[in-house]
């Protein structure tokens, strides 16, 4: 049986009160660039995670008076491409096989505001939205506007946006599907012009891998005037719990609940 003495319990205590008085203010930091690295909310926040886990161990090797946040973007840096990129799953806890940390959850940290995970996803976003984007985006209405907001950037499931807005889910699924249809509208001469879509398109900057979320593509494409790349950009961070089968939700089906709800 190790014995702790109370010398040594301080010293523990002390150096996680250090570590957390310099970690705190570089959160915002790594989740914009874990957010940057996985374009996914939950993995990113999976990221940070394992990156402050990482950086307590290794704090001792870590210089007073040097740029601490800049020291724990590198780590953060050389976790994802390590663990994260080579294993293409999200990272492991640092912590898994010793426990060392369990108690520490750094979303949940008393001096943590989720607004700044809001923001960070908000210039996330804003790093893939020229003007037409953001035209199109604010052309959507207000209901429609905020559910896209809601499970597309703040990747909530259906149910908590449901029971948020006092909705049911086939409203909230219809909605959603109905703003995405609309972006697509908006953005087809944009997209033509920058040949996102069809058939030979070279993809830009905004077109990307297929996006995670399975209710992503499901609407039929219209030759080189589809803007499903740049939609998918916007909405890749819908990648929430959804509804109980996490099933791809189309057209028919978005239209089959909301006749029920209105029967």
């Amino acid at each position: 049986m190790v014995c702790v003495t109370n010398e040594q319990t301080e010293t523990m205590a002390h150096k996680r009160a250090r570590f957390e008085e310099l970690a705190m203010p570089a959160v915002n930091a790594l989740y914009r660039q874990a957010m940057k690295l996985t374009n996914n909310p939950e993995d990113a926040q999976d990221l940070v995670q394992d990156t402050y886990e990482r950086g307590f161990k290794a704090f001792d090797s870590f210089q007073p008076g040097s740029n601490f946040e800049a020291w724990m973007i590198t780590i953060e840096r050389n976790a994802y491409f390590n663990q994260y990129a080579k294993a293409k799953r999200r990272p492991k806890r640092a912590n898994d096989s010793t426990g060392e940390y369990d108690d520490w959850d750094i979303y949940s940290a008393a001096e943590h505001s989720s607004e700044g995970l809001r923001s960070a996803e908000q210039e996330y976003l804003d790093n893939f939205a020229p003007d037409e984007i953001l035209r199109a985006f604010d052309k959507l209405s207000p209901e429609r506007r905020q559910v896209f907001i809601d499970t597309a950037i703040d990747g909530k499931s259906y149910q908590q946006v449901a029971d948020e807005q006092g909705i049911k889910i086939g409203t909230v699924m219809s909605r959603l599907n109905r703003a995405r249809n609309q972006l697509k509208r908006e953005l087809a001469t944009y997209a033509s012009e920058r040949g996102y879509g069809g058939s030979g398109g070279t993809r830009g900057r905004l077109a990307s891998s297929p996006s995670a979320n399975p209710e992503v593509g499901q609407s039929s494409h219209n030759g080189g005037n589809d803007a499903s790349p740049i939609v998918d950009v916007m909405s890749r961070h819908a990648v929430g719990s959804r509804v109980a089968d996490d099933q791809a939700v189309d057209d028919q089906a978005v239209e089959g609940a909301v006749e029920k709800e209105q029967a």
